[in-house]
């Protein structure tokens, strides 16, 4: 076989499933391990897929920064909103991420529930302002503009002093191997602090951001403990998310 159709079948099968390991792909194409591994360092030097210990992954658009994308709203994630208010109850402390996904949703708060949510977004602390029943905290610290929120040593030092009924947090990559990871150290600091004081974390993002990986973990997958997505999660995923003992919403795709 020649090494471009071995490559082509590679990536056939990383489509095909979403992920590869290196010890099936050297049986399937009757090839040494060592082969494989050098075969998949290329495509990962090449931008074709995101190489991983042991095998691959289908490599993940990159999407740009929540900075960069204030002006091109997306209405369209509105759909997870409605699993997660259901979560709320009178008198809870919660906390609600940046990211846009997070600010619908506390866009969308119901008016008459009494609720104290933490957050380090200045977008969601301006949006809550016009909610009478919510109790606004602000985490103080370095303002990241990436992804809009405080970080640092002083918004890490906030979080641990209040415990958290629910924290709800958009998805930027969750694995069930490789954990829930983000792009920047700073924000996987914070965030990893922000669920280490909470009894429930909650993701909510569309199907294309699971089964993914970015740089930094923020915590290993059994850590979360409820993923809200859509209908176009792989089956394959979703039993792997559910072995882990994560509850998992699917709502329609729009």
């Amino acid at each position: 076989m020649l090494l471009a159709e071995r490559h082509q079948l590679i990536l056939e099968q990383l489509n095909l499933h979403g992920r590869i390991t290196s010890v099936e792909l050297a049986k399937s194409l009757a090839v040494s391990e060592d082969t494989i591994r050098r075969d998949l360092n290329k495509l990962g030097e090449l931008k074709l897929l995101n190489r991983v210990h042991g095998g691959a992954l289908v490599m993940q658009e990159e999407t740009p920064d929540y900075f960069d994308r204030l002006n091109t709203p997306d209405p369209s994630k509105k759909r997870f909103l409605e699993p997660a208010l259901n979560m709320l109850e009178a008198g809870q402390t919660i906390v609600i991420d940046s990211g846009e996904t997070c600010r619908y949703l506390a866009q969308n708060l119901p008016a008459n529930l009494p609720l104290t949510v933490v957050t380090g977004c200045p977008l969601i602390v301006q949006d809550l302002m016009q909610q009478p029943q919510v109790n606004v905290i602000q985490i103080g610290g370095k303002m990241f503009k990436p992804a809009m929120r405080t970080v640092g040593h002083s918004a890490i030092e906030m979080l641990k002093q209040i415990r958290f009924d629910i924290v709800f947090m958009g998805i930027c990559a969750f694995h069930a191997k490789h954990g829930f990871c983000v792009n920047y150290l700073e924000e996987a600091e914070v965030l990893r602090a922000t669920i280490e004081q909470a009894d429930r974390t909650v993701l909510m993002g569309p199907h294309d951001k699971l089964d993914k990986t970015k740089t930094y973990q923020i915590v290993p997958a059994h850590k979360i403990n409820h993923v809200i997505t859509d209908e176009g999660i792989r089956q394959d995923v979703q039993t792997s998310i559910q072995s882990l003992g994560i509850e998992l919403t699917i709502v329609p795709s729009s």
